[in-house]
């Protein structure tokens, strides 16, 4: 998965760094898991983050859009326009909502007044979209971190049935 995100998305990149590492983690604890070193996880590194500017066109992307008291107050609206576009071709977006207030985290209605009244109507409907909350606390934001992965497609991967499959497999 290649994980966009808009460079006036303040904040957004260093979230989509974060949720590639712990992607990364995951699959590291997999391979462990199965006692297997060679082998590799979907996880491990497939989660790369871009620029999403001029690459709205690649398979497996999803935007990243990081929510906070700023995102849509950029300068030019370069962070509406660059939804809009990647709603238009139909591009998944994952919603992330900062709770930090420290680092941008703000009530939701306020995100609701700033957001352009095109995409919270229809064909857009931003909202309609869960966003996922992102917590300050280690061990909150490893939970939320794991959410974004899975508003991005990731599988729970079930550690007990592979173990048991590849037992089996080995036989």
């Amino acid at each position: 998965v290649t994980i966009l995100v808009c460079r006036d998305n303040n904040g957004a990149r260093n979230v989509a760094e974060e949720v590639a590492v712990a992607a990364e983690e995951v699959g590291r604890r997999l391979s462990r898991r199965l006692s297997a070193p060679s082998s590799t996880t979907s996880a491990t590194r497939t989660v790369v983050v871009r620029e999403a500017e001029g690459v709205l066109c690649d398979i497996d992307t999803v935007l990243l859009l990081y929510l906070t008291s700023r995102t849509f107050l950029d300068e030019g609206g370069t962070v509406a326009r660059m939804v809009q576009t990647a709603m238009d071709r139909r591009i998944p977006i994952a919603l992330v909502a900062e709770q930090e207030p420290s680092r941008g985290g703000c009530p939701f209605a306020q995100l609701l007044q700033q957001t352009p009244r095109v995409l919270q109507q229809p064909p857009y409907k931003l909202y309609d979209t869960l966003a996922v909350p992102l917590f300050p606390s280690m061990e909150h934001r490893r939970v939320s971190l794991r959410h974004i992965l899975r508003s991005m497609g990731a599988v729970p991967c079930d550690a007990w049935a592979l173990t048991r499959s590849l037992h089996l497999c080995r036989r």
